[in-house]
């Protein structure tokens, strides 16, 4: 399959081609990856040339970077400091250099240090799963460079991308709660009912619909990595705040409940409801914006 899924990428790069900022050759460092994958065949269907390097292929990270006028590192992250200071100095000035990780501020400083050329960081907020880019958010970090950023924007956007440009920290902190707490939340939910032995299929039958909604995140865990959310949840510096804010609310709501004091009870409802109209327009502007 692997061997297949290169032939299919060589086969569509253009033995004569010269730089081409409109058209540049794509290299993708971590390309047999899943999101890796999913951004080759991207490219590819766009119709630009790729080239792939990772640990199964005889391209060298080193000589793609060499090659390629747009690099993306689709990485792990503990690995990513690494991969970006020893190829850094191997990229030419007037090449574009980003990455698809779920943290910004750490990866992003350190391309700006490792290397000279055009930087940006991206996080496509969708997994490999989606079809096509129409409709995806995708959080964008300015870096260094203009040129190259307004193009892979544009490109982004072209294909039906939601590009948000952010900060790292700002993107960092938002992680913290989109992410960090949403996974939190999942992993308590399931840990909880099955600690209680809950029969899956009895309260399926018994759910409610947003219940039933929570129920089919959950059941999205089945196909993640393990290794990308315990990541996410360690190596983001704003998580632990927010799940400190988080579980104090808990326990005050826990309190709430265990007293009996519907009054309390009744007016924190009633802040969370503010909060969710306010969501509710947020979300039709958004809609609206698009």
């Amino acid at each position: 399959m692997v061997l297949s899924f290169l032939k299919t990428v060589k086969s569509r790069i253009p033995t004569d081609l010269a730089p081409d900022v409109s058209r540049p050759t794509v290299g993708i460092i971590g390309g047999l990856g899943r999101m890796g994958r999913w951004f080759a065949k991207f490219f590819q269907d766009a119709g630009f040339p790729v080239l792939i390097s990772d640990m199964q292929t005889e391209l060298r990270p080193e000589d793609l970077a060499r090659q390629c006028q747009v690099i993306i590192l689709s990485l792990p992250m503990q690995v990513f400091p690494k991969v970006v200071a020893k190829l850094g100095p191997i990229i030419p000035e007037n090449s574009f250099l980003t990455d698809l990780c779920s943290l910004k501020q750490s990866q992003v400083a350190c391309m700006l240090e490792c290397a000279c050329c055009e930087i940006a960081g991206t996080h496509p907020l969708f997994g490999p799963v989606e079809k096509s880019m129409k409709g995806r958010r995708v959080a964008l970090c300015k870096g260094r460079g203009k040129r190259w950023f307004t193009w892979w924007e544009g490109l982004l956007r072209k294909h039906g991308a939601v590009t948000s440009v952010v900060s790292p920290e700002e993107h960092d902190r938002t992680m913290a709660w989109t992410q960090a707490l949403n996974h939190f939340i999942l992993l308590c939910l399931g840990k909880a009912m099955d600690d209680h032995g809950i029969d899956p299929k009895q309260i399926m039958a018994l759910a409610t619909p947003s219940f039933e909604q929570q129920m089919e995140i959950l059941a999205r865990l089945y196909h993640q990595d393990p290794e990308l959310y315990a990541t996410i949840q360690m190596s983001n510096p704003y998580t632990d705040g927010v799940l400190e804010t988080f579980s104090q609310h808990g326990a005050n709501l826990r309190k709430i409940i265990k007293e009996r004091d519907r009054k309390a009870f009744i007016e924190l409802f009633e802040e969370v409801q503010d909060l969710g109209h306010t969501v509710l327009l947020s979300k039709k502007n958004y809609v609206d914006s698009r």
